[in-house]
């Protein structure tokens, strides 16, 4: 039977008792058993097994130093022969599996020996193999052989990144392919391609030959471009005209891949108040020829309205708590019903825009929407009708009053007051229409934004 599959064999054995129960004895009779059969590599890995399950093991300790040492002098033999023999790799994955065994022993105080010349000899080993992959990585760049050239440089580039002039060679062998394929890709006007390719060029380098340049070409070339319109005739040209400003200010300073296109001498486009009709198409193409226009975004004011409601005021009664002394040793507490009023009022500030986004080179509408747009403010507070009051009076203590008589009311009706007392002090003045039309204005230039970013592709 070959040796192989006698090991195989014995191995499974192993693996069977040791699944049974793994504790640290199991380990050390599994590593018995593979000692005996002159298994000295696989015993010294079930004896390491065995202390680390249970460092206090004299018999593993003991085994593990004899048993281990044995397996390390086996392995520095195969250095030895390896590194001799000038097989460069196999020396020093037999040097690093050395290294890893027994500093995983020396952790547990089984301190194992191999000849300390070996570290130089694997340091050697080490720039055998930096030097022979680098000049073979260099030797395949210079012929263009950019994925051979990488797996050259991964085999050492463990080892040493920084050997020579490595990360300039693997800059190369990354980014060369991909610039000659953008070049490729600007030669056909591929320009959504060579931009993708741009972007893994600058990931690794962003210095790479004229990558940068040719990225600022590249975004030139897939920049959208857009003309805003506003109505020739319309009641509501302030706001129009403040919107106006406002959507030309947000393009040019947010949207670093959509040009803004000064509409002058082109004001107006005709019947822009219809979001269902694309308007002249002869002059929207006399525009588009005249100026590169991509999109041509126009938009409308109307119906607007500023409205006061209210103050709505609905009497009602609370209840104030009053300690009353009826003799020199009872007090009692009533609780005397009291008027108020509830006041509610309401500001509102509104108005109807409408936007359509045409694509200048189909003349077809790509996006329109009529929107109400509103802002508001509304208050609502409570006040007490306190009648003729004496000049410096102290005023009551609201948190004395409760909006139902509490020896009336079944108690699982009764609520906790303090949201129903704040209102006696909360604010009472709305805001002003300046604020409200702020707060409208930033609601369209919102619409503007989401219709831009969304759209204009």
């Amino acid at each position: 039977m070959a040796v192989k599959t006698i090991t195989l064999i014995v191995t499974l054995c192993i693996v069977l008792i040791i699944s049974a129960c793994s504790g640290s004895k199991k380990y050390f009779k599994a590593a018995e058993k593979l000692e005996k059969q002159g298994l000295v590599n696989e015993a010294a890995d079930y004896y390491l097994e065995s202390l680390q399950r249970k460092p206090t093991n004299v018999e593993a300790r003991i085994k593990l130093r004899e048993v281990g040492q044995k397996y390390v002098s086996s392995m520095a033999s195969e250095f030895f022969r390896n590194f001799n023999t000038q097989q460069t790799e196999a020396s020093i994955e037999s040097f690093e599996r050395m290294k890893e065994f027994t500093s995983r022993t020396s952790l547990l105080n089984v301190n194992l020996d191999y000849p300390k010349s070996y570290e130089e000899d694997y340091n050697k080993a080490i720039e055998n193999l930096c030097a022979r992959n680098y000049a073979e990585a260099t030797a395949f760049v210079n012929q263009r052989k950019f994925s051979e050239a990488l797996e050259r440089i991964n085999r050492y580039k463990k080892y040493n990144a920084n050997y020579k002039n490595t990360a300039q060679l693997e800059i190369t062998s990354i980014c060369e392919p991909l610039y000659q394929s953008v070049v490729s890709a600007l030669e056909v006007k591929n320009y959504a391609s060579a931009e993708r390719l741009l972007q893994a060029i600058q990931a690794k380098s962003e210095s790479y030959k004229d990558s940068k340049d040719l990225k600022s070409l590249v975004n030139l070339q897939l920049q959208k471009s857009f003309m805003l319109f506003e109505p020739m005739k319309s009641e509501e040209k302030e706001i129009e005209d403040l919107l106006f400003n406002n959507f030309n200010q947000y393009a040019v300073q947010n949207l670093s891949n959509i040009q803004v296109i000064n509409n002058t001498p082109f004001l107006y486009l005709p019947e822009v108040n219809d979001v269902s009709s694309v308007g002249n198409v002869d002059l929207i193409q006399a525009i588009r020829k005249a100026t590169g226009t991509d999109y041509f975004y126009v938009f409308n004011v109307s119906n607007r309205k500023e409205q006061n409601l209210g103050p709505y005021k609905t009497p009602a009664k609370c209840f104030e708590e009053v300690r009353v002394k009826k003799n020199d040793t009872l007090i009692v507490t009533e609780y005397r019903p009291t008027d108020y009023n509830q006041y509610k009022s309401q500001r509102v500030y509104s108005y109807d825009f409408q936007y359509k986004l045409i694509n200048a080179y189909t003349n077809q509408i790509i996006s329109s929407q009529s929107s109400p747009i509103q802002a508001q403010d509304m208050v609502e507070y409570n006040e007490l009708v306190l009648g003729r009051q004496v000049t410096g009076a102290a005023q009551p203590n609201i948190n004395n009053f409760f909006p139902y008589n509490p020896v009336n009311t079944a108690i699982l009706q009764q609520f906790n007051p303090r949201k129903w007392r704040q209102l006696f002090t909360t604010k009472r003045d709305l805001k002003p229409f300046g604020t409200l039309k702020s707060e409208a204005d930033r609601e369209a230039q919102d619409i503007f934004k989401n219709s831009i970013n969304k759209f204009m592709k």
